[in-house]
């Protein structure tokens, strides 16, 4: 198998590898890869008729999943940047929409810099319409390699927006953690950004020096995290969970099985897991087995509703194919497909004023006297 993740821009991940663009592909060896997978990995049976068709692209396309495709080897090789601390590219992850893709996080990067904001949607990639590529496709464009430009067409409120973005060299902090005072103590605000390659590593370091601080409880603000390796993701529940089930996958070809807490519990500290409607995959994960195992309160508003693991597969030419093996459902067995996880109270940030109002309910539950 390859990599499992609930990826930089939304896709949740089975150890495998990683895929991208839907381009036509001949090579009747390849089809038949790619027909074998599909066979013997894909989270629901697929037609003969589709298994059938005469092409890559047209067996990718009768499938109607946007989150499996056929990754070129260039693409391959720029799209396994994703989890990634560092990659070259613009600095922004998306998730699809009826119109394109929707902004659901942003690096400080290019994007950022050319006045690209959370929520906008990108309607045009290259000239291309961006409801026409695959999510995968889409990140292939948005990677490549520093001083390189990408030309983009943006939805911005009612206003259409033409950019040319250039790339660059970006690095991704996947934690910042901060103590604030309010109601007379101080409480631990930690931002977990994506489930990149040792995100649990540096939230483990830094839930300690919070505890060190004398932080009396935390929030874990994962409010447009759009997912990553669901190995992080288990190990991110174990930070604060001792034992106890993670999350279930289930898929045509697998059994069913349950991931399990790590039993590496870091803390024992008043939580509040913060989210909002960008927040997707693996952050949806931790939020939802948190809340199960009656760890933390979640706060916030609705989750994004992405409950599918994908892996990627290493072609024989240097190409990748990334195809959905399976799909989860939190703890108590809840499938969250086009639902999200629903907090258990309800907050919204007004993006209007400079107080984040999202953040302070957090703090309030935190500070609520326990019974």
């Amino acid at each position: 198998m390859g990599l499992a993740v609930a990826g930089a821009f939304g896709v949740g991940y089975h150890e495998s590898a990683s895929s991208r663009a839907v381009a036509p592909v001949a090579a009747p060896r390849l089809v038949d890869e790619v027909r074998l997978a599909l066979a013997s990995r894909y989270y629901r049976p697929v037609p003969e008729r589709v298994l059938e068709l005469g092409s890559v692209s047209k067996i990718i396309s009768a499938l109607g999943d946007p989150y499996t495709t056929y990754l070129a080897p260039q693409a391959y090789r720029l799209v396994r940047q994703e989890t990634a601390r560092t990659y070259s590219g613009i600095g922004l992850n998306v998730l699809p929409s009826p119109r394109g893709f929707v902004v659901v996080a942003m690096n400080d990067g290019p994007a950022r810099r050319a006045g690209i904001h959370v929520g906008d949607t990108i309607v045009s990639i290259a000239g291309r319409p961006a409801k026409s590529l695959t999510m995968a496709r889409a990140m292939s464009y948005f990677l490549g390699r520093p001083g390189s430009s990408i030309e983009l067409e943006l939805q911005h409120g009612s206003d259409h927006v033409d950019l040319r973005v250039r790339r660059a060299l970006i690095e991704v902090p996947a934690v910042h953690a901060r103590l604030i005072s309010a109601a007379g103590r101080r409480w631990g605000v930690v931002e977990l950004n994506s489930f990149r390659t040792g995100s649990t590593v540096l939230l483990r370091r830094e839930v300690r020096e919070l505890e060190r601080e004398h932080a009396a409880g935390l929030v874990l603000d994962l409010r447009n995290n759009p997912g990553g390796l669901l190995t992080q993701a288990v190990g991110i529940v174990s930070v604060f969970l001792q034992s106890g089930a993670v999350v279930t996958l289930d898929g045509a070809h697998q059994p069913e099985h349950t991931l399990q807490a790590l039993g590496t519990s870091t803390t024992r500290l008043p939580l509040v897991v913060l989210v909002n409607r960008w927040t997707a995959s693996s952050a949806e994960v931790v939020a939802g087995a948190l809340r199960d195992h009656h760890r933390a309160t979640v706060v916030g508003q609705r989750t994004y509703g992405k409950a599918l693991v994908q892996a990627v597969d290493p072609l024989d030419n240097g190409a990748a194919l990334e195809l959905t093996v399976a799909q989860y459902r939190t703890p108590s067995g809840e499938d969250i497909s086009g639902v999200g996880v629903r907090p258990q109270i309800a907050a919204v940030d007004d993006s209007r004023t400079r107080a984040d109002e999202a953040l302070a309910m957090a703090l309030q539950v935190l500070a609520r006297p326990t019974s």
